[in-house]
């Protein structure tokens, strides 16, 4: 032994069929040196101070019924309050409906119309600006870009978010995908890159929606044992879960209970089975205290709901809790919270916009190379070689260019379609329809010069006109020299006639080029004002 360490005997003690079995203490050195490891993962990690999150009277009503015929109003929250402290990991639960996800969004910030009540955070009102760069959002389904690693998921929300490069995969335990494409990744491992990509800034407040969901066991257990980790490392934990098991619910420090929009239940774990026993309801032995607080909530055992959220209000558990910490009792609710409140640490990020734009820009890039977006490539390519169009570098990268730009553009069309319609059905219905006249009057079945005049304008405003005037331009113009015909006459023999014919002999190449950028950013533009309005009016 070195000099200064202690030696620790190992110590075996036998199970009855004589198998060794590891004395207590070295099992209780060993969860604590997990402990410890679990805890130091995260210490590289920017330092943030510690935020409590408190929320009082919170109610929260909806308009029912479309705009032209409102029924009145309907209330998914009442009169709810609470505290989340740093340092706790949070579950709110409930059955289908009661308001889980309501409630979260509520607090995110992601609802405010129709809300009313008191929202604190370290004791004083929250400014949704300044909350909205100190907490993070991680929703049930992993929005994913599947074409790219998971290095470069992570480099990018790194790059964007922090002056610096930084890697955090290996405490994640995704070193070993680190090459493997997102869409390759299963869902656990989804998951933990979608908490990886928000951990870059270290926000204090992380939300997460069902983050169990659609999980093995195994898997369920990474995450939530994850999400321990992070409360542990002094953040405020908060997710929706809908029926743990009984292993991942013991996990929880704090729980929020709800049934119908009201709370039913506010404190430990622990204390739960002693408060519904309190109240006469006794869980059966064995029984996963999840699911039944879930089946009382829900009325298996009657309307209890009335009597459940009486006592919530009537501060029972607040008052029993007060009265076991006296007793030094593991099992009290905690009235107070682990950290002191305070002045709110600033919270923005260190790069530029013009540096966020460049990063975005790169994996677009990286996106459109990888996506099917190659396949009108390919099958350009083909059909180049296939018509014996002149061997020149130049027109086959022109074709190739243009195809791509108008490939592009129709992408673009299709996104501003699907973010302004309010249904799929909706949006298969559009596309079609807006698709017609920006082919019909693109040249290619009807000339420029027999249009009505009342509708030349319309020739104008489609995107393929620009891409078959360049695409016709690159294999007949530039000088091209003579077709080559065979022993029958020829109709068109000079280049020069086929641009006439089309009448676009008087068009320039790069006249075409800037059409369809402007064509493409006009309309990744309006998309983007068009989610952003959406979005704003859906709080």
């Amino acid at each position: 032994m070195f000099q200064g360490s202690v030696s620790i005997p190992m110590e075996e003690t036998k199970l009855p069929g004589g198998a060794p079995q590891e004395a207590p203490l070295l099992t209780h050195l060993k969860k604590v040196e997990n402990h410890i490891t679990e805890a130091q993962r995260f210490s590289h990690l920017p330092r943030r101070s510690a935020v409590d999150l408190e929320f009082k009277e919170l109610s929260y009503t909806i308009r029912e019924g479309p705009w032209w015929r409102r029924r009145g109003y309907k209330a998914l929250l009442k009169c709810l309050s609470g505290r989340f402290c740093s340092r706790e990991l949070i579950g709110i639960m409930g059955p289908s409906g009661a308001g889980k996800s309501t409630l979260m969004n509520i607090l995110a910030g992601y609802r405010e119309t129709g809300m009313k009540g008191t929202i604190l955070v370290n004791g004083r009102p929250r400014d949704l600006r300044t909350f909205r760069k100190m907490s993070c959002y991680i929703m049930q389904d992993d929005m994913l870009l599947p074409h790219l690693t998971a290095r470069e998921a992570m480099m990018v929300s790194a790059n964007l978010k922090l002056n610096e490069s930084m890697q955090i995969l290996t405490a994640l335990g995704l070193q070993e995908c680190a090459q493997t494409r997102t869409n390759s990744l299963s869902g656990g491992q989804c998951k933990r890159l979608a908490i990886a990509l928000e951990l870059v800034n270290n926000p204090p407040v992380m939300f997460f929606d069902e983050p169990t969901s659609g999980l093995d066991s195994a898997s369920c257990f990474q995450v939530v044992s994850l999400m321990k980790s992070l409360a542990q490392g002094g953040r405020t934990i908060i997710c929706t879960i809908h029926q743990p098991s009984a292993k991942l619910f013991e996990m929880f420090d704090k729980l929020y209970i709800l049934s119908q929009g009201q709370c039913i239940y506010k404190g430990t774990v622990p204390y739960l089975i002693p408060y519904l026993k309190n109240l006469g309801l006794h869980c059966p032995t064995y029984h996963n205290p999840a699911d039944f607080i879930i089946e009382v909530a829900s009325g298996e055992y009657g309307d209890l709901n009335p009597v459940l959220f009486e006592a919530v209000q009537g501060g029972l558990c607040s008052e029993e809790g007060k009265k076991n910490s006296r007793d030094k009792s593991d099992s009290s609710c905690p009235s107070q919270c682990y950290t002191d409140t305070g002045t709110l640490e600033k919270h923005s990020f260190a790069t530029s916009t013009f540096t966020q734009f460049c990063i975005l820009f790169k994996r677009t890039f990286i996106t459109i190379c990888r996506d099917t977006v190659i396949c009108p490539i390919m099958y350009c390519s083909i059909v180049y070689w296939m018509t014996e169009q002149p061997a020149e570098a130049g027109r086959y990268l022109l074709f190739m260019a243009l195809s791509t730009s108008t490939a592009l553009v129709a992408q673009s069309l299709g996104l501003l379609i699907g973010a302004a319609s309010t249904s799929l059905q909706v949006a298969t219905f559009v596309g079609p329809v807006t698709a017609i006249p920006v082919l019909l009057f693109s040249g290619f079945f009807v000339n420029f010069d027999t249009i009505p005049k009342y509708l030349q304008w319309s020739s104008y405003v489609s995107y393929v006109r620009y891409g078959f005037e360049g695409v016709i331009l690159s294999i007949y113009g530039m000088n091209r020299s003579e077709l080559e015909c065979p022993d029958t006459m020829c109709k068109f023999q000079k280049p020069e006639e086929v641009l006439q014919l089309l009448d676009v002999e008087d068009a320039k190449l790069y006249v075409d080029f800037m059409v369809l950028g402007v064509f493409f950013l006009i309309l990744r533009l309006a998309t983007y004002f068009v989610l952003r309005y959406k979005v704003k009016s859906e709080r």
